[in-house]
């Protein structure tokens, strides 16, 4: 039998979202996680998904590392502030330097790209490892959806949008419902998989999202957790913009 695999991405400081997902991934008897980037960002408990991140396999650099360890040039203002306050909970006085120091050190090794057997992982775009937005609507761009996969040996994953799916190299996006949830990728065509966010849905599903992959077969799952306890949480922080908190119960 194949090793199964979680992929996770976009966890965005949501621990009641994280922890329902590892219960998920637990029961189903699946010890091998990897994470795709933005532990960090938005939301009310960052330190917590850096103590999570040290035990899994791998963890890839996303936007909001970038953001965090170097500058947030490219976010808007509210993201911004988001940033600031979750460097100051990651230099907290009142933590133990020896954590903070372990929990900086481990950011800034953080790789951008992953390359296994043919198959592809990273945070935003085989072009941009950390930036480059992919959206269902780029299936009109020939010219950049071409090149993305001219990048791509046989599978790609990424996520940083938000938006669960899988981009054939015929120029077509297909939603997880639109093959129940679980799609074959080992046909010997090219494929470029969003694996959905954990922390922050966008595709109006208030569930974290994630992948099991064992090599040839991507199930997308879907976990229910207490989005209104992060809500609370968040809107507990002036310094965290309110909108971050109530996206999560719209799932956008």
């Amino acid at each position: 039998m194949a090793r199964k695999t979680a992929l996770i991405s976009d966890l965005h400081s949501n621990v009641e979202a994280l922890e329902a997902v590892l219960k998920d991934i637990s029961d189903q008897g699946i010890d091998d996680i990897v994470c795709l980037g933005d532990l960090i960002g938005y939301g009310p408990n960052p330190r917590e998904m850096i103590r999570h991140a040290f035990n899994w396999r791998w963890c890839l650099r996303g936007n909001h590392e970038d953001a965090l360890l170097f500058l947030a040039l490219d976010f808007n203002h509210e993201a911004a502030q988001a940033i600031e306050w979750t460097r100051d909970q990651i230099n907290d006085r009142n933590a133990a330097k020896d954590e903070n120091h372990r929990m900086w050190n481990f950011l800034g090794d953080l790789g951008d790209l992953r390359e296994d057997d043919g198959v592809m992982y990273v945070h935003a775009s085989p072009r941009n490892h950390t930036k480059e937005y992919v959206r269902p609507h780029d299936v009109q761009d020939h010219e950049k959806m071409e090149e993305i996969f001219s990048l791509i040996k046989r599978v790609a994953f990424y996520g940083h949008t938000h938006e669960p799916g899988v981009f054939t190299q015929d120029m077509k996006f297909y939603p997880p419902s639109s093959f129940n949830n679980k799609v074959k990728l080992g046909d010997g065509r090219k494929y470029f998989v969003n694996i959905g966010s954990v922390g922050q849905p966008r595709d109006r599903d208030t569930r974290a999202c994630y992948i099991v992959w064992d090599g040839e077969l991507a199930e997308y799952r879907r976990v229910e957790y207490d989005y209104r306890k992060t809500m609370a949480k968040i809107f507990g922080i002036q310094r965290i913009p309110r909108r971050f908190g109530q996206r999560l119960e719209v799932g956008r």
